[in-house]
């Protein structure tokens, strides 16, 4: 049996490098899976959903509709919710003075609005059956600051904190909160973050890689794993909490 066997798992951006890899192995790992972005399932993830137990709904989850709509898939097809992976989010790096409006209202929409009304549905769903696991995907960007990150890092900043607010919220159904906080992960979002800044894109990378204790970038499932335990029964004790896994980055 997987570690995650007989729990239903919504996990978002599924699309993205860290999203196919967390339906790879939140599915090899036993859990049934809604799995939801903005554009039709990639090859990769199709072939996924045809190998498991795995629901597509397609949508930006900036209309709280859809966010509804996901969560009553899982209730449908499945029967219940135990863990909900906001794993989806948008990259915006401009110097502040550079930053309109309109960029920032973007942002936030999609990391931190969004977030908060899927979670907001999905808890109203756990708290019926007074379990469940909601797992925040941060960003060391929301720890400390970056130059050209105001807009991402207050996003990323927030979701920390609403990890710790919905803890102590949702505590009495005996439903943990928590956020992840990577490093720089070598995914598809951050190349095309340097290739729309104009950079080149192996020196930025290893660049990148230098702030890191390690001396290297993460890899998709190395985040995926620390989810995995939060979404276990393993993490029973484990609420409130905002986790670096940075090799390194916010200990120098």
């Amino acid at each position: 049996m997987g570690r995650l066997s007989g729990k239903v798992a919504i996990i978002t951006g599924a699309n993205g490098g860290m999203g196919q890899e967390a339906v790879r192995i939140f599915a090899g790992e036993g859990a049934r899976i809604v799995a939801c972005d903005v554009a039709e399932p990639t090859p990769a993830l199709q072939t996924l959903i045809d190998q498991h137990e795995v629901a597509y709904v397609q949508g930006d989850l900036c209309d709280e509709s859809l966010s509804q709509q996901v969560v009553q898939t899982a209730l449908d097809r499945f029967g219940q919710l135990d863990v909900l992976y906001n794993n989806h989010g948008i990259m915006v790096g401009k110097p502040f003075l550079d930053t309109e409006m309109a960029d920032f209202d973007r942002v936030v929409s999609v990391n931190l609005r969004s977030v908060f009304a899927l979670s907001l549905y999905a808890a109203k769903a756990m708290s019926t059956r007074n379990q469940g696991s909601i797992i925040h995907i941060s960003s060391v960007g929301g720890i400390v600051g970056f130059p050209g990150m105001a807009a991402y890092g207050a996003s990323k900043g927030g979701l920390a904190q609403l990890a710790r607010s919905m803890a102590t919220d949702l505590a009495s159904y005996n439903i943990r909160v928590n956020a992840i906080c990577p490093g720089v992960v070598d995914t598809p979002m951050p190349r095309r973050y340097i290739k729309d800044a104009g950079a080149e894109e192996k020196e930025t990378m290893d660049a990148m890689a230098n702030m890191h204790l390690l001396k290297r970038n993460g890899r998709p499932e190395e985040i995926v794993w620390m989810a995995v335990y939060l979404a276990s029964d393993e993490s029973s004790f484990t609420t409130g909490a905002v986790i670096p896994v940075d090799g390194g980055l916010t200990a120098i």
